[in-house]
């Protein structure tokens, strides 16, 4: 996703994009409560067993991860349902509120949230940052508009073309250390890139034209297209990197990164996990085992 990766709004695109709203997750409002376990619930740090509450953050405008359900509160998605249910297992309250992606990984080290989710793609270079509770796989795919007959499933109809990035997401990386490169070797210009602020100025900028295409994780296709203003397609691209998504936690706060992965290995245990990947037809991207910090100890 960013991959960020599978990661685009369930508002709509022509919305101002709203940062720093409090939101309540749904999860699995429908499915009976998972019972706490007693002694997860005490190797959480002290800090959140006191309070009885995750502080979460991430950027609810990436459906099927997450985003903003029609009464502009509630956060929906696969994320929300997975981090509700391991809110239940460890005994405690999930509050997340979304801001810019750009402020997720720096808001976790600065110690103002204890975790951040957003369907954020593990590397070694985050990996030195913060650490990553690894829980699902993810992959880009390039979108375009459904006039745009010159992007094909081939990386050199690529080069020369502008392509439009959010700042701080994986889609960059990949423009300028792997699709440019490979036109330069090949004699062609290299791709332009316009870096926006948010995945809803991403969009725009497709859907005016001002870009020729837009990486965006490939699970959010169904999403995108059902939503844009004007028909756009997907191209399978060679070379396009697959990433790990996980849950970042401070590299100090161990305790937590700990409890997240054993309530995720209940969630796997009892079925829950299966059901919500499948619930938002995810299956296809899902971990057999979750981890830490996956792109270290098992690269892909």
């Amino acid at each position: 996703m960013k991959m960020k990766s599978i990661a685009v709004s369930a508002l709509s695109y022509l919305c101002v994009t709203l940062a720093s709203v409090s939101a309540t997750a749904p999860a699995f409002a429908a499915e009976a409560p998972l019972a706490m376990n007693a002694e997860l619930h005490a190797q959480l740090p002290e800090k959140i067993r006191q309070s009885k509450v995750i502080n979460l953050v991430t950027d609810a405008h990436y459906p099927p991860c997450e985003s903003f359900a029609e009464d502009n509160k509630t956060m929906v998605g696969f994320e929300p349902d997975l981090w509700d249910a391991m809110g239940q297992v460890l005994g405690v309250k999930v509050k997340p509120v979304s801001i810019d992606f750009a402020g997720l990984i720096p808001g976790v080290k600065s110690g103002r949230y204890d975790v951040a989710v957003e369907c954020i793609s593990d590397s070694l270079e985050r990996e030195k940052q913060v650490t990553f509770v690894n829980y699902a796989y993810a992959t880009n795919e390039v979108y375009t508009l459904a006039t745009n007959t010159r992007v094909k499933a081939d990386p050199l109809t690529l080069c020369g073309l502008n392509a439009g990035v959010q700042t701080g997401t994986d889609f960059e990386h990949a423009i300028n250390e792997i699709y440019t490169p490979n036109c330069v070797k090949q004699g062609k210009p290299a791709v332009k890139t316009v870096t926006l602020p948010s995945a809803d100025a991403v969009l725009l900028a497709l859907y005016a034209g001002r870009v020729d295409f837009v990486l965006n994780d490939a699970a959010a296709a169904g999403e995108i297209k059902k939503k844009a203003p004007r028909p756009i397609r997907t191209v399978q691209m060679p070379l396009m990197p697959k990433y790990y998504l996980g849950m970042v936690v401070a590299h100090e706060n161990d305790a937590l990164s700990q409890a997240l992965l054993k309530a995720l290995n209940v969630l796997h245990e009892n079925g829950t996990y299966d059901k919500i990947m499948a619930r938002w037809e995810l299956s296809d991207v899902r971990l057999a085992k979750p981890g830490i910090n996956l792109m270290k100890t098992n690269p892909i």
